[in-house]
């Protein structure tokens, strides 16, 4: 295949990744609650499908791909849409020490509201990070039950601030398998990450670095009591930055887990202001919340940049495949578009 090929290649699953998640941005933010079990069931019975298969059909509808037409909807559902969707089994989640162990009062304390919310049958919803196959398509996936799942939020002035839902226990899995030792959080949230690392008989410590007091209040008062080990958490009100800058000394800790942004689109550049304090601490190793995500948007905001005259193709695929984040991080003008 000649590079010119290979760049219309490119462009083609590119196209598809990004039609992709647009109607899922389209369908989670405007109907994430239209398809109803009486649906699923009502279209499983008249077309002798299974309650999946036809709760694919439903979706597909909803989005507005019509796989039955044939033709290029027909590919785009067998190839995207379709191997990104799955049933999730609830009882796993509900089983995760965190859900099991942890119990969330109803409660007001100035700004700020905790309380439990729910995932409807059938509603879905994107529970992993999104991380790009070999050919270079990046299916966002996306997940339902087939029943009701209570979940943990926290509400500021009545808007959905932080929560904990499988798109959390799964995207901050990796951080937890990797933190040992002396441990550093960066945000705070609900507390997911520091329980659980916390309970992992290789890690001594978690200091968690939380700017906003009713926040941490909000913790120490409800949640903390509950930890297993709240002898291995410190807590410390400050911006992450200032204490980066200020207080971080080289050595002082093993693991670093960064999680300050609420998704790929503010988290970007933070994601690389943190990158850049990486060479102050060697002896650290360092990880973000849904960084296989962010790396999407720093990969094709490469590609994108490469004029096309100079446009090489091979070197840009070797380092969408090869994940080598020297070209990827090298955006000092992001914050500049």
């Amino acid at each position: 295949m000649t590079a010119k090929e290979t760049l219309q290649q490119i462009n083609r699953i590119r196209e598809s990744n990004f039609r992709l998640l647009h109607l899922y941005s389209l369908y989670l933010n405007e109907r994430a609650e239209f398809i109803s079990a009486d649906m699923v069931k009502e279209i499983a019975g008249i077309g002798g499908f299974s309650e999946d298969e036809a709760f694919l059909i439903l979706f597909a509808e909803a989005c507005g791909v019509h796989p039955t037409d044939g033709g290029a909807d027909a590919e785009f559902f067998h190839d995207f849409l379709a191997p990104s969707v799955r049933r999730l089994d609830a009882a796993k989640y509900r089983d995760d020490p965190y859900y099991r162990n942890i119990r969330f009062p109803n409660v007001k304390k100035g700004h700020w509201e905790l309380r439990m919310d729910r995932l409807k049958s059938f509603q879905p919803f994107i529970w992993d990070d999104v991380r790009p196959d070999e050919k270079l398509r990046e299916l966002p996936p996306l997940g339902y039950f087939a029943e009701e799942f209570a979940y943990p939020v926290v509400l500021e002035d009545g808007r959905e601030w932080m929560l904990v839902t499988p798109n959390e226990v799964e995207t901050i899995r990796p951080a937890v398998r990797s933190a040992h030792g002396n441990v550093v959080a960066f945000g705070l949230g609900l507390g997911y990450f520091p329980y659980m690392a916390s309970l992992k008989p290789d890690v001594n410590q978690v200091v968690v670095v939380e700017k906003d007091p009713g926040v941490i209040e909000l913790f120490r008062e409800y949640i903390l009591p509950q930890f297993d080990f709240p002898e291995k958490i410190r807590l410390v009100c400050i911006d992450a930055f200032d204490y980066l800058d200020q207080v971080m000394s080289p050595g002082q800790y093993d693991y670093a887990y960064a999680d300050i942004w609420h998704d790929a689109g503010d988290g970007v550049p933070l994601y690389l202001r943190f990158n850049k304090y990486e060479k102050n601490f060697p002896g650290t190793k360092f990880d973000y919340w849904i960084e296989e995500t962010m790396l999407s948007y720093l990969r094709w905001y490469d590609f994108d940049r490469m004029p096309d005259e100079v446009c090489d193709p091979y070197r840009w695929l070797d380092n969408a495949n090869t994940k080598q984040r020297a070209i990827l991080l090298n955006a000092a003008d992001w914050e500049m578009r």
